[in-house]
């Protein structure tokens, strides 16, 4: 009895799904009707019979002619699907789960010929293996008969396995070539700066400035004509050059022998002509590469000149900074620089001075320098210093002592970040890079900082500074402090401390005014000395303890010579291990034939200082540069995050570049 019902029902659903409750109706009307009037009631019976039939068939004949055209329809589906595959424009091959080819179209036949019917498809196109199939990614790439395929793989799958392969091809070889003309001849910029020109002008006459602006505009020309570049010159000493990516990989290459080229000019000069470089492939139009350049150029000048700045994806590559650059500072930009800083320190409501991590005499006597003019100028300043004094703590017995205005104002890293607010200023000196600083945190974060420093520029640099003063020329940033002092405090006079802390960062970086030493220091010394720094006293500020002094004599005793001309060297940890470690590459110059001095001092089990020294045959700054640190030619250091083993390793593999590469 249910199935009778649950089959009317299915019936009734299939027949009359929408018109059913109509019947129904229809049907509780007519039962009175035929009770009462049974004539009427029976013709009304028999017309929803017909009814009902006819609806029944229009409902099959209406099934009927959606199969027969749905049948039609897969039909016309299937030719022209069949069509598409046969007379696809494309190389199209089905293959089985063993690379055997089970079909093929004809354009695929167009390109391999004819095979057999067993034939496998990495017997055809050795190109293409089992691996090309089966790996995720379902495109890749072969070459065939001198042209190139991208392949699109698609897979078959029956019963949770491969059943077939289907391997559809398109010939990228225009595209790919089009890709490496595109590669090979895109623009890159170039911006040229002559280093010296004034310099060398001024050894002659005016016919022999005539002469070496012409040599010098020939030699730039000619040079980058060789390479199908274009160069235009802007300024007496500035030329602009466009050049395709191919010839500009030449000269790369040749580590821009141009340098080289132009040094060894001679007309008359006694100073070498030298070249600032900056180049730049990245960016999507010519104005961003060109603005690229313009920064890489002011890079290579920051660093002292002589050298190309290249703008690569990971940052700046250099090439070139082998020479020893001439002083050629005027006091134009210091007067300038003084007065900017004047009016930076009168618009500041609070003022932060700071040194770089682990202070030396320098970074000190600078800071201490700043820290005189701000209160000379009726303003009042902060010190930052860390916990790690001990290279300078004679200097702040001496600064307690003397001047304890300075000394109480000293506050840690911790106490300025939270100080700091907008509209403070913060001037960092004798060091430009936000990881130098007692607090990185205050240094990326800082809205308005000056930076003062003498050493040579790095990739990493504080961001969008106020006031930038680096000179790499100078000896010492506590000369360069000495020099904008002039500007800025005009007829006081710092105290003997004051004086005292500059005089020693002048020394301490010249090695008692023998290196890095020019006209601009000794007039420097002369002012502090003037001003009541006595050069006896100062000395005895570098004196060391009987510990140090053993560690000392101790490190120097485990001295490698390597490669004939380096003196390698090891300080076991200390507090003043980096102090130690600076000496002891000063005082390893001191042996017979050896041209450069590195002496890594253990910080911890994973961290070690290098310091680098040089007489000036070695750049120590391009091999510190290659272990992450900086410098000058003949001074530089760095920062490893190794132990002292290993970091010795990287030192040798560093020196040993170095020697392949010059």
């Amino acid at each position: 009895m249910n199935n009778l019902i649950r089959a009317c029902k299915n019936w009734i659903l299939k027949y009359f799904k929408h018109t059913y409750p109509y019947i129904i109706l229809l049907l509780v009307l007519f039962i009175p009707i035929f009770v009462y009037i049974p004539l009427l009631g029976g013709i009304g019976l028999v017309v929803l019979i017909y009814l009902i039939s006819v609806e029944v068939r229009m409902y099959n004949f209406d099934e009927e002619k959606r199969i027969e055209d749905g049948a039609k329809e897969e039909g016309e589906l299937k030719s022209v699907t069949e069509h598409a595959i046969f007379n696809m424009p494309y190389p199209m091959v089905m293959l089985d789960k063993k690379g055997v080819i089970t079909w093929q179209n004809s354009e695929f036949s167009n390109v391999v010929g004819e095979i057999s019917r067993t034939a496998r498809i990495f017997d055809i196109i050795p190109a293409i293996n089992l691996s090309n199939l089966e790996k995720e990614n379902e495109e890749f790439e072969f070459s065939y008969k001198d042209k190139m395929y991208q392949a699109i793989v698609d897979k078959v799958i029956k019963h949770n396995e491969v059943y077939r392969y289907i391997l559809y091809f398109t010939d990228v070889t225009e595209f790919l070539n089009l890709k490496k003309l595109y590669v090979r001849e895109g623009l890159v910029a170039i911006y040229l700066f002559v280093d010296n020109l004034d310099e060398v002008k001024a050894q002659g006459d005016e016919s022999y400035r005539a002469k070496v602006q012409s040599v010098i505009d020939t030699g730039v020309t000619n040079y980058f004509t060789d390479y199908n570049g274009i160069t235009r010159k802007y300024e007496s000493d500035k030329f602009l050059i466009a050049i395709d990516r191919e010839n500009y990989n030449k000269i790369k290459n040749k580590k821009f022998d141009i340098l080289d080229k132009i040094r060894e000019i001679e007309v008359g000069n006694t100073i070498p002509i030298t070249l600032s470089i900056g180049c730049s492939d990245i960016g999507k139009t010519p104005l961003e590469k060109y603005t690229k350049a313009r920064s890489a150029i002011d890079i290579a000048l920051g660093r002292g000149g002589d050298q190309a700045v290249v703008v690569s994806d990971n940052g700046y590559d250099y090439y070139g900074g082998k020479t020893k650059a001439a002083q050629k500072r005027t006091k134009v930009k210091a007067r300038v620089i003084g007065y900017a800083l004047k009016e930076l320190i009168k618009d500041a409501d609070n003022i932060y001075i700071s040194g770089h991590k682990n202070p030396d005499m320098d970074a000190i006597g600078s800071a201490v320098g700043m820290m005189a003019a701000v209160q000379l100028m009726g303003k009042k300043a902060e010190l930052i210093l860390g916990d790690d004094t001990g290279a300078i703590n004679g200097l702040l017995t001496m600064m307690q002592d003397e001047s304890p205005e300075i000394y109480n104002s000293i506050i840690t890293p911790e106490e300025a970040e939270k100080k700091y607010k907008t509209g403070d200023l913060l001037i960092l000196t004798d060091h430009h890079k936000p990881s130098l600083s007692p607090s990185m945190e205050l240094s990326e974060r800082a809205d308005n900082i000056v930076v003062i420093d003498h050493h040579r520029r790095a990739d990493e640099f504080i961001q969008n500074p106020a006031l930038t003063y680096l000179e790499p020329l100078a000896s010492s940033a506590s000369e360069l402090v000495s020099e904008i002092l002039q500007y800025m405090i005009e007829d006081k006079k710092l105290s003997h401390f004051e004086s005292s802390a500059l005089l020693a960062g002048i020394m301490l970086d010249t090695k008692n005014f023998t290196v890095q030493t020019g006209i601009r220091t000794f007039e420097a010394a002369g002012m502090l000395t003037r001003m009541g720094a006595d050069t006896e006293e100062v000395k005895l500020l570098f004196r060391d303890d009987y510990e140090d002094f053993i560690t000392r004599a101790s490190a120097t005793e485990t001295t490698e010579i390597y490669r004939e001309k380096y003196a390698i060297a090891n300080v076991k940890h200390t507090n003043n291990a980096i102090v130690i470690a600076a000496q002891v590459a000063d005082d390893l110059l001191k042996i017979e034939g050896v041209k450069a001095s590195f002496v890594l001092a253990e910080i911890d089990s994973m961290e070690t200082h290098l310091s680098a020294r040089s007489i000036g045959d070695v750049n120590v700054q391009l091999i510190a540069e290659a272990l992450g640190g900086g410098g000058h030619l003949a001074q530089a250091g760095a920062r490893l995050k190794l132990g002292i083993v290993s970091s010795e390793e990287e030192l040798k593999s560093a020196i040993d570049n170095y020697e392949k590469e010059n």
